[in-house]
């Protein structure tokens, strides 16, 4: 599952890794849910798969807001630490792919909170939806992990 995400130089490109994270997040849990189980599971992670379907839709729509203001070059947002567990390929059994999928919950909340550190001050109503996403990524890392 190669992932093409940007190097970040500005609000658009920390916007672009955001939807990218969060396409990563449901296409992982599609994949562990082709190797889930049983159908409880399936279930939670094609609540999971939508979860971050509307993540990535509400992001698209700030992202379109952020475009429309003029914001100056943003430094010092990295994002290599999260590149690793968003570009690996899924896991083909389980539990280990819940494991993982576990682990990209955790990544795309790093990226979502580190975003907000460097952007809160200028974007703020945006930092609030990736407070709130950082929030349920963890949250769903959690409940992944005590249900393994």
């Amino acid at each position: 599952m190669a992932r093409d995400f940007p190097e970040i130089v500005n609000f658009g490109s920390a916007f672009r890794f955001a939807i990218e994270a969060e396409q990563a997040g449901a296409d992982f849990a599609a994949e562990a849910g082709v190797v889930a189980p049983d159908q409880e599971w399936r279930d939670r992670l094609e609540v999971l798969v939508c979860t971050h379907d509307d993540r990535r839709s509400k992001l698209t729509t700030l992202r379109q807001e952020v475009n429309e203001m003029t914001l100056e070059p943003l430094h010092g947002l990295d994002a290599s630490p999260y590149l690793d567990v968003l570009r690996a390929e899924p896991e083909t059994t389980w539990p280990e792919a819940a494991e993982q999928l576990a682990a990209v919950e955790e990544a795309i909340a790093g990226y979502h909170e580190a975003f907000v550190a460097h952007a809160e001050d200028v974007l703020a109503a945006q930092a609030r939806a990736f407070t709130k996403a950082a929030k349920q990524e963890r949250a769903a890392a959690e409940e992944l992990r005590a249900a393994i």
